[in-house]
């Protein structure tokens, strides 16, 4: 059914990402240019050089940000990258500096627009120097505390809308999973952490590379049984053995996604149903713009390395891509419906033929 090779990320629209960063990049030097040299009275060839800095260091954090999800391994140190930085903004001051004395500071703001052609070069850079976020932040969630999904759910340890949002999308998945479930059905939750969303404990067995949250699952009451494993294309479980497959928002982090769907299909009964969550993550949509904010401020602001890594999101789903991600890893979406307007629930079934 699936072809092992493929490692297709899904990944937001590379055009429309460059087209915004340069017109943010660009918007922002040109008003640092036109404050200094204007209001502060800086001399040209200055302005041009802080307002080109500006624009290539707003470039590196927009970059490493949206980019760090590319899987990419080599880095570039920031102190290389630094001097080229300096030498585009010194090549801008020195067209400052010419500008101010042939012409009319208007052709100089105006000619921003083509200076900024030179941080194109940056550009190529930062797409060099972002690295993967998946197997860091791998590393990072298999040693979190064993409470960590229950401190999400908490107004006293996270924010009002962090709490909110994991404290509705565990109270909505319980909702979710019970439309399917009946009495005596065997149910898996794979990459299931404290398995919060089990609020009448179901019996599920769980699986998640953090041995702390399962144990805490388990002494819970929130888990019947558990198996330890960070590669979620290898449970161990029984083949052909559960009625339900619980899989919520754990897609969006999977390098080997359809290794992964294989082995879902594997466990799989004839009949059985496969029950997804993941965030409704389209370019500038509401989810992109609150959880890069999110990760911007715990990662840079608050140190959480799993934050720097942007929680190691390198697949982003809308209902067309997960319909065609299943249906490619002979899965049927039987329905699919938008959750406050950040995430997707979905049921899918084994496809015939």
């Amino acid at each position: 059914m699936i072809s092992p090779a493929r490692h297709e990320r899904l990944r937001f629209p590379t055009v429309s990402i460059f087209l915004l960063g340069g017109l943010l990049g660009t918007g922002l030097n040109a008003a640092i240019l036109a404050l200094a040299h204007t209001q502060a009275g800086w001399h040209a060839a200055a302005a041009f050089f802080a307002g080109t800095m500006a624009n290539l260091l707003f470039h590196h954090v927009y970059y490493h940000l949206i980019f760090v999800n590319r899987e990419i391994q080599l880095r570039t140190p920031f102190w290389r990258q630094s001097i080229l930085y300096v030498l585009i903004s010194a090549g801008a001051a020195v067209a400052g500096f010419l500008l101010h004395d042939v012409a009319h500071f208007s052709l100089g703001l105006a000619a921003t627009l083509l200076l900024s052609a030179m941080a194109a070069t940056n550009a190529v850079v930062n797409r060099i120097a972002t690295f993967s976020s998946a197997q860091p932040a791998r590393v990072e969630y298999a040693s979190m505390n064993e409470t960590f999904y229950e401190d999400q759910t908490s107004t006293k340890k996270v924010n009002f809308i962090r709490a909110w949002f994991h404290n509705s999308r565990f109270r909505k998945l319980h909702d979710f999973v019970a439309e399917s479930y009946r009495p005596g059905m065997v149910v898996a939750d794979l990459g299931c952490g404290n398995c919060l969303w089990n609020r009448d404990k179901f019996p599920v067995v769980g699986v998640d590379a953090n041995l702390f949250m399962l144990a805490w699952a388990k002494a819970n009451g929130y888990l019947s049984d558990s198996r330890v494993s960070a590669d979620l294309s290898q449970t161990g479980l029984p083949r052909q053995a559960f009625d339900l497959v619980v899989m919520s928002e754990v897609l969006e982090h999977l390098f080997n996604l359809y290794e992964t769907l294989e082995e879902v299909r594997s466990l799989l009964k004839g009949d059985g149903r496969f029950i997804i969550t993941v965030p409704y993550d389209f370019f500038l949509g509401p989810f992109f713009i609150m959880f890069n904010v999110n990760c911007l401020y715990q990662g840079f602001i608050k140190g959480s390395r799993y934050h720097r890594y942007r929680c190691g999101h390198i697949n982003h789903f809308t209902i067309s891509r997960l319909r065609r991600v299943l249906y490619e890893a002979g899965l049927h979406l039987e329905s699919v419906r938008v959750v406050n307007g950040l995430s997707l629930f979905a049921v899918a079934r084994k496809r015939s033929g």
